[in-house]
């Protein structure tokens, strides 16, 4: 298995950051948040007051509860996704609020984190920008990894902890195909963080294809001494039911094809359908996964 280059959020400790001179944006994606915004959001103003961030910028996905209001109401910049490249119809999911946040994003490094966590987001947020902004100048890319608490509903000793997705479909892929990639503890998190010049490069998947489709990107382009994977420590996210899982594994199944199929194989998104049992007419799941045009091209 590959050798990876890995720190701890510990190494960059609050005052490391006085000497910084790396600009840095902490973007968090949200849409439907409203329990847990504030909570994340005020914890990210502490990392900027304290001058570890430069930006806190909520992306708000189409939210139809008051993660808005919330997340204003704690101190963040607050930007409707839709009203970003609105040329490109609606948001399509989580990777199209990422793809459309970076045209605002004008410091050297961005980083990205979930609205949802529980845990110590200053630490995430430190661990995410820290290698990026204090650390080798070679340094591309920051992958966060993490201990979650109580996966999917898991019991707390279960080593499974990337869940469902992760564990039965992200990692068979990677050990199988990308055997390179298969050292990352979690490579379907969301919490990442790298130069922005680098994303601007890259086109994005939609939806939830947007983690697997960037690790692969990244890596092919930069190559993994370029990437760092930070433990975060640990932290609790909501579990999900299998019927929300499972379109998200084919998402994640998608991204990966479409990056390790020969060059020229036909791939095609196709909706997720599950057979109803009694017989009727099936319904679609309407996520769609489209790749959005790198910002600049090489």
């Amino acid at each position: 298995m590959p050798t990876i280059r890995r720190a701890t959020a510990a190494d960059y400790p609050v005052e490391a950051f006085a000497v910084r001179t790396v600009s840095a944006t902490l973007v968090v994606p949200a849409r439907d948040e409203a329990a847990h915004v504030a909570q994340t959001v005020m914890a990210a103003e502490v990392m900027r007051k304290l001058e570890v961030v430069d930006r806190v910028l909520v992306v708000d996905g189409g939210s139809t509860d008051e993660t808005v209001l919330e997340a204003e109401m704690a101190g963040a910049d607050v930007v409707a996704a839709s009203a970003l490249h609105p040329e490109f119809g609606p948001v399509l999911g989580k990777g199209d609020s990422l793809w459309r946040a970076l045209g605002v994003v004008d410091t050297d490094v961005v980083a990205f984190l979930d609205a949802d966590l529980e845990g110590d987001v200053g630490k995430f947020v430190r661990g995410l920008v820290g290698p990026l902004v204090l650390g080798a100048d070679d340094v591309q890319f920051v992958k966060g990894a993490f201990h979650r608490l109580d996966p999917d509903g898991a019991q707390p000793d279960d080593p499974f902890d990337g869940g469902r997705v992760t564990e039965m479909v992200a990692r068979p892929l990677l050990n199988l195909w990308r055997p390179d990639l298969a050292a990352f503890y979690q490579p379907l998190g969301g919490q990442v963080a790298a130069r922005t010049e680098l994303l601007w490069s890259l086109p994005l998947l939609t939806g939830y294809a947007v983690e697997m489709a960037m690790l692969v990107d990244v890596v092919d382009r930069v190559g993994l001494d370029a990437v760092v994977e930070v433990d975060l420590g640990t932290l609790r996210n909501r579990p999900r039911p299998t019927a929300a899982l499972a379109p998200m594994a084919q998402e994640v199944l998608y991204a990966f094809a479409s990056r390790v199929l020969p060059e020229g194989a036909a791939l095609e998104w196709s909706p997720y359908v599950r057979p109803r049992r009694d017989g009727g007419e099936p319904v679609p799941d309407p996520a769609t996964v489209v790749e959005r045009p790198p910002y600049r091209a090489d």
